[in-house]
């Protein structure tokens, strides 16, 4: 653009130019327009990579929340079926099912048996001091 606005500058104060020159001169207004036009769109899709990169960052989180909420469920999940175990360990849980009462249903010795190796295996012992 610089050596356009020169090329006129010369035109003006009355200077040759050769034919080359004399074109681009002419061209001058369809330059400095395709110029123009080319920073809009370089400003366009600055503002689109910038929206994207939001877009991006905002799908990342939402992504890593619902995986934080899928592992709380799977733990919630666990947890709850150690609890449901260890309640097997009960002398008094045990009674219940061995005779089908208090609401427990009926359970042979031997699947009573089974479920409480599995809730010895499966839960950990704690320690009420810690």
């Amino acid at each position: 653009q610089l050596k356009l606005e020169d090329y006129k500058d010369r035109l003006k104060k009355g200077e040759a130019l050769n034919q080359d020159q004399l074109e681009a001169v002419e061209k001058y207004d369809e330059v400095v327009h395709n110029l123009e036009f080319a920073k809009e769109l370089q400003k366009t899709f600055s503002g689109l990579s910038q929206d994207l990169l939001k877009a991006q960052k905002k799908a990342q989180r939402r992504e890593s929340l619902l995986k934080l909420e899928a592992e709380k469920k799977k733990l919630r999940t666990i947890l709850q079926v150690q609890y449901v175990l260890q309640n097997f360990t009960q002398d008094h849980v045990q009674k219940d099912f061995k005779g089908g009462v208090n609401g427990a249903i009926y359970l042979p010795s031997k699947e009573l048996d089974y479920l409480i190796r599995f809730a010895k295996l499966t839960c950990p012992e704690r320690n009420e001091n810690l």
